[in-house]
């Protein structure tokens, strides 16, 4: 055997006879012996507990993150192209104050359904269903851009009652672009010529 399995081995059977001495003969090695291994238990299953604690906390968030990468690919993919580009048109073309820019296709079901995506997003973050960080970083510079234009046709929206916002609970219609939205957005006032 080489001289590490010895050492290895006389300080193993150290141990047991120390432990198996002092058990039957009565000693206070035992007691101490007893207590040594509940204290190197209780650290070890704490490290353990802490551990696979964290573990889940990091998948949490990263599965809230993978969420918030869903919600961006959806509003990035095809079915929002559409009224995104029509709304950016009437968007810009107010901060611009030229109505020839905004595209004639322009419905309030476009408006509608960007300002509503923007409410789920909300929702996501308030459920911790997705991360708050991860959606800032890429809604807020797209709200801060269109809240200020918007916000005045959201009005007209809510003072019409439009059938597709009239199910929502009064003033959550919108909500999500103006919290995304930084509050010192502002857009120029058109002088009429809109």
């Amino acid at each position: 055997m080489s001289e590490d399995n010895n050492s290895s081995i006389g300080l193993l059977q150290r141990f047991v006879n120390t432990f198996t001495m002092n058990r039957y003969g009565g000693g206070a090695g035992f007691s101490n012996a007893a207590t040594w291994v509940a204290m190197v238990s209780a650290i070890t299953g704490g490290f353990i507990g802490l551990s696979t604690y964290r573990m889940d906390v990091d998948k949490q968030v990263d599965q809230s993150v993978e969420k918030t990468f869903e919600m961006i690919q959806v509003y990035n993919s095809g079915d929002m192209a559409t009224p995104r580009k029509h709304v950016l048109s009437y968007v810009y073309a107010r901060r611009e104050c030229d109505s020839r820019i905004f595209s004639r296709d322009l419905s309030d079901d476009d408006f509608v359904r960007v300002l509503e995506f923007f409410d789920l997003v909300h929702a996501c973050t308030q459920a911790n269903l997705c991360d708050r960080g991860t959606a800032e970083r890429f809604f807020e510079p797209h709200a801060s851009f269109q809240w200020p234009v918007l916000k005045d046709t959201v009005a007209e929206l809510r003072t019409r009652q439009n059938t597709m916002i009239s199910g929502m609970p009064e003033g959550t219609f919108a909500a999500g672009m103006a919290s995304f939205a930084d509050p010192d957005a502002t857009a120029p006032p058109c002088d009429g010529n809109f």
